[in-house]
């Protein structure tokens, strides 16, 4: 017969077990619901960052939405010139490009004028991520009024798209070609090509550390520094050049292009007429190199002197 001592013990041990394993799961509970507290702070402030981001979008991201819809949804082929933008409004992260007749439209402009000078070029000549009132061309037109300016820029055309436009609309009065470097590019197809843009689908979050840690942040665009650097011998150059031989036959047309990049130190350095100009400082973000509305204004100022010369050397108008 066991002694009363023995049973308060036994009787005690229970207990003492009993009350550990009560504080142990206390215990495991409080640590679960502390972890599940971080992580509902963590994802509410992950949401939160997510949610900052596409709102106020610092670096500009919206850039490659813009291009992919650009390259995927806008841009129609086209038998004579390539592809173009149809006629339409066509609405972007922050901007909306308005076309009519083929061209982008400059609201500025005179359309009575007897002086027709045409824009070719590509995306800085079209004005890319800017309204239409804040193109370069649109914010000069006022100074023209003898002349009726039309913007045929599209996006990503290179030389080819540029000779193909100027031999479908051969009737102006005059031509500004405005080149910069990516004009040697191959042609591109959108019937074909798929443009991928910047991470579609994905968060901002993941966009902007995949930018950060691939690109550093900033955009691809190198800008250029030596003015003897010029571009080699290769089968899209001497397309390049053998399509603007093609046009500078036609005394209407005039070539503009942008110091320091080594397409244009060629052109110099094979004779070409060419405008030098100053590519102006006002991006539109920090990962797209285009111009914003600033930027626009600094480069038409820069181009109106040459615009005014066509007018009076093909139109004799001011």
């Amino acid at each position: 017969m066991p002694h009363s001592g023995d049973h308060n013990y036994h009787t005690g041990d229970r207990h003492n077990k009993m009350t550990q394993n009560t504080e142990e799961t206390k215990t495991l509970r409080d640590h679960l619901q502390a972890l599940g507290g971080a992580a509902l702070i963590v994802g509410i402030t992950v949401l939160m960052l997510e949610l900052l981001l596409r709102v106020v979008d610092p670096w500009g991201m919206a850039y490659f939405n813009d291009l992919g819809k650009m390259g995927n949804e806008v841009f129609t082929g086209d038998a004579e010139r390539g592809y173009i933008v149809p006629d339409g409004t066509h609405e972007f992260s922050n901007w909306t490009l308005t076309v009519a007749d083929e061209t982008r439209i400059i609201p500025e402009t005179n359309p009575d004028a007897t002086c027709d000078i045409a824009i070719l070029g590509d995306s800085v000549a079209v004005g890319y991520g800017v309204d239409d009132a804040d193109v370069w061309v649109n914010q000069i037109a006022d100074d023209l009024p003898d002349v009726h300016l039309v913007n045929f820029g599209v996006p990503r055309y290179n030389s080819t798209n540029v000779l193909q436009t100027y031999n479908t609309h051969n009737d102006f009065d005059a031509y500004l070609y405005l080149i910069i470097s990516n004009d040697v590019d191959p042609a591109i197809n959108p019937e074909l090509q798929y443009f991928a843009g910047g991470g579609d689908g994905l968060p901002y979050l993941v966009r902007y550390a995949n930018y950060a840690i691939y690109r550093g942040g900033g955009t691809a665009y190198v800008e250029p520094t030596d003015p003897n650097l010029q571009v080699g011998d290769d089968p899209l150059v001497r397309r390049f050049f053998d399509e603007v031989a093609s046009l500078v036959e036609d005394d209407r047309v005039y070539l503009a292009a942008f110091e320091l990049e080594p397409l244009t130190n060629t052109l110099l350095n094979r004779d070409y007429d060419v405008t030098v100009l100053t590519y102006p400082p006002q991006r539109n973000s920090y990962v797209d190199y285009h111009l914003n509305a600033g930027g626009n204004m600094a480069l038409g100022g820069q181009l109106f002197p040459l615009l005014k010369q066509m007018a009076e050397e093909q139109c004799n108008a001011s």
